[in-house]
């Protein structure tokens, strides 16, 4: 490789042509005058033609007459124009197609001396296609032996693309370790890349995947291991964020499910993943109180009766929560006292163990809270457990229904492979049907499932209602046998979480006698009916049978209130005048409707000719902590706005906004809980960083008008309206006075906040809080307000040098003058997204 130096003591670097390469090892790129010419007369040809059958014969008895056809076949490629870009319709890559196809056919086989050459060749560009071509035309793998240490060098600089290219080519998969191949790539986040090759050689993915669930032993350090990598393959562009261990343990999860690999055998995956159930099973008993006392036990016993060697960890885990609790399963596990923890050594066992007789009490943490209940007796929920009633509920049942609710359940997975559904509640209008799968689930049955799918599932003519319905729909179609083939998805399937959101968008106000809004089921029970769900027996063992009287009860109620939610909406949309059927129709096959888009509460827009025009002092807003940079700018404009407390409720921000008559700014959408407080008056802003078309969007929305005269009526700082508008001359008074006060201490500057310490700074800007003037006052004592507090002034040497015209806040004390920075960027921002 030749370096030229300039006089600027740069150097460029030469890269060498093909055929300058080909030379460097030793290939004799010479062509004789016949030969050259008759290349010339094939370059020629190739561009008019292309690929065509008659060239390729014609390139056939070419080779069939010279007998130095390999070499020649090389040179040749190395003469052509995109030998670096050897594609299937490329020149180099016709030639070495059709030599290969003449090989084969007249069964010869090149010099040993050309087959490195070859190598090079086909390295010298990453097409893979092309490599697999060449490996096979110049029987490449017979010098595997000379080609090994050019892989290992490639992975040595950090180029495992083009090195699993190569093995891939030649087999070299035995010689090669998979985790010496792959692994950097890991490091890299290149999993793609990785899935493709192993998609090209499943063999290798049983090898990786016990070599990485080997490394997801808590014992084992992965940074070390991959500090070891990476100085020894100079791995460069490294992804830390992905190598620890839930981003391994969910690749390895990944390839198990691609490549039909158990789950179970990957044995630290699997106990991974069951520790960080046993830890969303301790957060769901301790801080949401969600879990009864028997759905824990049997979840608890069911989950570590073949991981007893966890028992102990579980109980660590359990020990600053509940003492009793972790000594109860210490002792049901029987557990060496000497392996306890030190605070269970000091307990009594035995009186835990009087304590905790009635391990079967089904306790609920919430026994104060009323929950919704089903308005069914018990004799309308029926359960299915064998072919001729769900044959019978098939054809008769549900013969004549146009609409029916579905949901499933199946037991919490927390470590080996997926659940299979253990039950499929079916709900029309006046009973509840529950489908044993367990015991229906059978290769004999396969034709009931059929006819029950012809009838209910694929029959457009029914509704099925469901709440997160796709989810619902894909685990039955991934565990029943005979619905495979379902679709999750369409016409006549209406998911209740999809039309609540459109329904809300296209205007429709539900009266809640409760503010806890969310997303859920339980959330739009409680919006609509007052009461939220019992959540108790959700999360407990479906594969229990007989199934509990509680269990049953939570199975009803979850499929048959689905059935009572759609005839509140209709009835709802009727009353306020919505089109509930056509939003129905367009949920379903998942169309933003006109409907839905004029109304949209994010995206619409309202004019003077429909909405009444706002001052400036008709409007006050609330807006939320991820928008709070947006306050300076509108109180700017003389808009009374302030910061919504973190710690209010979404039900109790509401009650506010209504008591004080303020609009509401979000930056992502939420729904009004009450009737009375309508979605029209809060607005999704959107998140990120201030702009003026946010602005404009706020202005336009509630259609404001703003005057210059509105300009500084209220402290940017802190909301207060008692500005005053001093005189150069005042503030020149003013700063000698500051600085006569403070001549032993420092200026105390604020500037406008930036990404990295956004947050720290708002509470020095834009606080809302009475402690407000304490965070922002200097030590030193100032010249104070009328009101008496500490006046705040920006670089006061600067200004005192040039006094000008300024406005002063005399509740929290801050002068703003144009050198003051976050009052320079308000005016700025403020007046261009008037224009």
């Amino acid at each position: 490789m030749n370096t030229i130096s300039h006089a600027t003591n740069r150097s460029m670097k030469v890269v060498p042509t093909l055929e300058e390469t080909l030379k460097s090892i030793g290939l004799n790129t010479q062509l004789d005058e016949n030969v050259q010419t008759w290349f010339n007369q094939l370059t020629t040809t190739w561009l008019t033609w292309k690929r065509s059958p008659s060239l390729e014969h014609h390139l056939q008895v070419f080779f069939e007459t010279n007998p130095d056809r390999y070499r020649v076949a090389l040179v040749f490629v190395s003469k052509c124009k995109d030998s670096k870009d050897c594609k299937p319709k490329t020149l180099p890559f016709f030639i070495i197609e059709t030599l290969h196809k003449w090989s084969c056919k007249s069964n010869t086989s090149p010099d040993d001396c050309l087959k490195f050459p070859a190598f090079r060749i086909a390295t010298e560009q990453r097409n893979q296609q092309y490599l697999n071509l060449i490996v096979k035309t110049y029987k490449i793998v017979t010098i595997k032996e000379t080609i090994l240490p050019l892989v290992k060098n490639m992975l040595k600089n950090d180029n495992c693309k083009q090195a699993s290219q190569v093995v891939l080519a030649m087999e070299l998969h035995e010689d090669i370790p998979v985790e010496d191949l792959l692994f950097p790539l890991i490091i890299q986040d290149k999993y793609n890349m990785i899935i493709e090759y192993l998609s090209e050689c499943p063999n290798q993915v049983l090898q990786l995947v016990l070599f990485l669930d080997k490394i997801l032993d808590k014992n084992v350090s992965i940074r070390d291991l991959v500090q070891k990598y990476i100085y020894e393959y100079n791995i460069t562009c490294i992804n830390y964020e992905k190598l620890h261990h839930k981003p391994l343990g969910k690749f390895v999860g990944r390839l198990c499910s691609k490549f039909n690999i158990p789950i179970e055998t990957c044995k630290n995956v699997c106990k991974n993943r069951t520790l960080g159930g046993l830890r969303y099973l301790i957060h769901q008993k301790y801080v949401d109180h969600n879990v009864s006392l028997t759905v824990w036990d049997d979840l608890i016993k069911d989950t570590l009766k073949e991981n007893s060697e966890l028992a102990l960890e579980f109980v660590y885990l359990i020990v600053n929560h509940d003492k009793k609790e972790a000594a109860k399963w210490s002792q049901y596990f029987n557990l060496p006292e000497t392996e306890l923890p030190h605070s269970l050594k000091k307990m009594s066992l035995d009186t835990v163990s009087c304590e905790n007789e009635n391990w079967d009490d089904d306790g609920d943490d919430n026994l104060n809270q009323n929950f919704y209940e089903i308005s069914l007796p018990a004799d309308r929920i029926i359960i299915i457990n064998t072919p001729e009633m769900l044959y019978e509920l098939t054809n008769t049942y549900l013969a004549h229904c146009n609409l029916v609710s579905i949901d499933s359940e199946w037991k919490p997975s927390f470590g080996a492979a997926q659940s299979h559904i253990a039950l499929i509640q079916i709900a029309v209008e006046n009973y509840v049907y529950l489908i044993d799968t367990l015991a229906l689930n059978k290769q004999q049955y396969s034709s009931f499932w059929y006819d029950f799918n012809k009838s209910l599932l694929d029959n457009a003519e029914i509704i099925k209602l469901g709440f997160g319905l796709e989810q619902d729909l894909k685990q039955i179609k991934g565990s029943v046998v005979g619905l495979s083939n379902i679709k999750v998805k369409g016409e006549g399937l209406l998911d209740l979480s999809t039309l609540w959101k459109n329904l809300i968008s296209s205007g429709l106000s539900l009266q809640s006698s409760s503010g806890n809004i969310g997303n859920s089921l339980s959330s739009l029970v409680e919006i609509c009916f007052g009461y939220p769900l019992r959540k108790s027996e959700q999360r407990s063992n479906w594969e229990i049978r007989p199934l509990r009287k509680t269990q049953i009860q939570y199975a009803a109620i979850d499929a048959h209130v689905l059935v009572e939610l759609f005839n509140f909406l209709q009835e709802k949309c009727l009353e306020q005048g919505i089109n509930f059927e056509e939003i129905c129709n367009d949920t379903m096959i998942d169309k933003k409707t006109k409907c839905v888009k004029q109304t949209k509460c994010s995206e619409k827009t309202p004019t003077s000719s429909t909405v009444q025009t706002n001052t400036v002092d008709d409007v006050k807003f609330y807006v939320e902590g991820k928008l709070i940079n947006y306050m300076p700018y509108l109180r700017y404009f003389g808009i009374d706005t302030l910061l919504i407390p973190e710690t209010l409720l979404w039900h109790d921000v509401i009650n506010q906004a209504m008591f004080e008559n303020r609009y509401i700014l979000l930056a992502k959408l939420k729904f009004t809980p009450m009737k009375t407080f309508p979605q029209s008056s809060i607005l999704d802003v959107g998140n990120g960083y201030v702009t003026k078309e946010k602005l404009q969007k706020i202005k336009n929305y509630f259609n404001i008008k703003i005057n210059e005269s509105d300009f500084t009526k209220r402290c940017i700082n802190c909301n207060g309206s008692e500005v005053e508008k001093l005189t150069s001359e005042k503030v020149s008074e003013l700063c000698s006075q500051y600085q006569n006060v403070s001549s032993s201490s420092n200026n105390v500057n604020y500037t406008v906040p930036t990404d990295d310490d956004y947050y720290e700074k708002c509470d020095k800007f834009f606080s809302d809080s009475e402690d407000d003037d304490i965070a922002c006052t200097p030590k030193h004592n100032l010249c104070v307000t009328s009101t008496g507090v500490p006046i705040q002034i920006q670089d006061v040497h600067k200004l005192s040098q040039s006094p000008q015209a300024a406005i002063i806040c005399n509740l929290c004390g801050r002068l703003f003058w144009d050198g003051d920075d976050l009052y320079k960027t308000v005016v700025s921002v403020a007046n261009s997204s008037l224009k």
